[in-house]
């Protein structure tokens, strides 16, 4: 049997794994993959999964501050350009050197980098001659204002340097983790194949779709997401063929760590309600009857209103 791909769909097919281990590990005779050696995987993954997942939303707020740093820095800087244009001309010269204007240029510089090299150069300059430097209502070009801006880029720039490597250190212990667990897994299911028969219906209790099965359902598709009044949303899928129930999973952003089975319905639709308003909601939908299910079908997400 094949495992998903999907980190959240192995989270979902472990729990159910481990519910049936649970129920049914000591009739079937589990010996080596028992209800707590699963689980004792399935933590630390899930644990890592939310670690990593937390440092990533943490970088996307990382990034808007580096990108509004940078912003503030380049219009200051631009302003500075006009402001010593005025003294040294438009041509690039000894003076526009003296001032830390890189690459031979006069322009804003075209990198992050150089452009925070820039902001504490200027800094430097207008320290060295007050004489430059303008502070109106409308215009500041002064020292003070190029080192506040240095530091806010040079700090900002650092956050999301240190940010992406502790992601990338997250996402190493992500992995190592989900692999255990897979090998969790992969052991549990090899070891039911040994002790079920290939049409058993404890199978089933575990997750897992019997191996001589013929008649499982097809996938639903097409999943549509609608809002409705505050706080609901409305599903609908197309039908799946020999399917005879739909199994509703949800992951609320930034509450769930995993997808939570939250309705099973007969019909390819359904409204769910008491959603929390302006969180971001995943779903998929997982067909099923007697046999098995099939594979998930796609996620889809949407914003409850």
């Amino acid at each position: 049997m094949q495992l998903p791909d999907n980190i959240y769909d192995l989270f979902t097919l472990a729990e159910d794994m481990a519910d049936g281990a649970h129920n049914h590990e000591a009739t079937v005779g589990l010996k080596q993959n028992k209800e707590a050696d699963l689980r004792a995987d399935l933590t630390p993954a899930i644990a890592a999964q939310a670690a990593y997942k937390q440092v990533l939303s943490n970088n996307t707020d990382l990034g808007t501050a580096l990108t509004v740093a940078d912003s503030n820095g380049k219009a200051f800087i631009s302003a500075a350009r006009r402001v010593l244009a005025n003294n040294f001309g438009e041509t690039y010269n000894l003076s526009w050197a003296g001032a830390g204007f890189p690459d031979n240029s006069t322009a804003v510089p075209t990198t992050q980098g150089k452009r925070e090299a820039l902001l504490l150069s200027l800094k430097n300059f207008f320290t060295a001659n007050p004489a430059y430097e303008v502070n109106t209502p409308k215009l500041i070009v002064t020292a003070a204002k190029a080192g506040t801006l240095w530091t806010a880029l040079t700090t900002a720039r650092t956050a999301v340097l240190s940010g992406n490597t502790l992601a990338g250190q997250k996402k190493i212990v992500r992995d190592a983790t989900e692999q255990t667990l897979r090998d969790r897994l992969s052991g549990m299911i090899g070891e039911l194949g040994q002790l079920l028969e290939d049409t058993d219906p404890v199978w089933l209790a575990f997750g897992l779709n019997e191996p001589g099965a013929t008649n499982l359902p097809d996938s639903a598709d097409a999943l549509v997401l609608s809002a409705g009044p505050a706080g609901t949303v409305l599903l609908h899928w197309h039908f799946a063929a020999r399917a005879t129930r739909f199994r509703v999973f949800q992951l609320i952003v930034g509450v769930d760590n995993v997808p939570v089975n939250v309705k099973t319905v007969t019909e390819p639709e359904t409204t769910l309600t008491g959603l929390p308003s302006g969180k971001t909601v995943q779903y998929y939908i997982i067909a099923a009857n007697d046999a098995g299910q099939a594979a998930a079908s796609d996620t889809v997400s949407i914003v409850v209103p």
